[in-house]
């Protein structure tokens, strides 16, 4: 069970700056997670390649995942920001995206305002630094999340940060992803890193 918990502020000088895997579940180990955190620990253990790695950052979509990305930033002694993003939904269906970082929403929708307010109480509460993206294409993101189920952020995130300009690495990490999720995201990202990849995931809370 990833339970919940308050966010790390996050520091102002240090982290929280090619094949497609997905970790499978064993037997032994436990259904869940005790937290975030301890899901971001096993993460970095699985990232040892990007240790100290230049060029390379942890990026966290939105709030919810912070304990998560910052074990991994920690531990990999990388640099940590957020992604803050907001999806728009109109009638249950998501319709597109908006993030802080740039002015051009993934959609034009007549929600745009108010998911930009959600932005800004956000990053006011978070303050994130908003390092600036490499324009290298050597660099690497580490595309930070809990869990992913529909995988509707993640996909407009990552969306986004190529929209934005982005032309390096993008690999997805996150302590659960779903199957379907999975296929989804071998097209998306450069690579797929996860701890656990069931068939169901459920709530990503659960």
């Amino acid at each position: 069970m990833l339970s919940e918990q308050t966010s790390p502020t996050i520091p102002r000088t240090h982290a929280l700056t090619n094949h497609k895997h997905i970790v499978p579940m064993r037997t032994h180990m436990r259904v869940g997670f005790i937290s975030r955190a301890e899901a971001g620990k096993t993460l970095a253990r699985l990232l040892k390649y990007y240790d100290n790695k230049p060029n390379t950052i942890v990026l966290s979509i939105n709030s919810a995942p912070l304990p998560l990305a910052n074990e991994i930033a920690v531990k990999l002694n990388l640099p940590l920001d957020l992604f803050l993003i907001r999806t728009l939904k109109a009638d249950g269906w998501t319709v597109g995206a908006v993030t802080d970082r740039t002015e051009e929403p993934l959609l034009k929708d007549q929600i745009i305002r108010e998911e930009r307010s959600q932005l800004d109480m956000q990053r006011t509460l978070f303050q994130p630094p908003n390092l600036p993206l490499s324009t290298s294409e050597n660099a690497t993101i580490l595309l930070a999340t809990d869990g992913v189920q529909t995988g509707q952020s993640s996909r407009a995130a990552i969306t986004l940060l190529k929209k934005m300009g982005y032309k390096g690495k993008i690999v997805l990490v996150a302590g659960v992803i779903g199957s379907d999720a999975q296929k989804m995201f071998k097209r998306d990202a450069d690579d797929v890193i996860a701890v656990k990849g069931p068939q169901n995931v459920g709530t990503v809370g659960m």
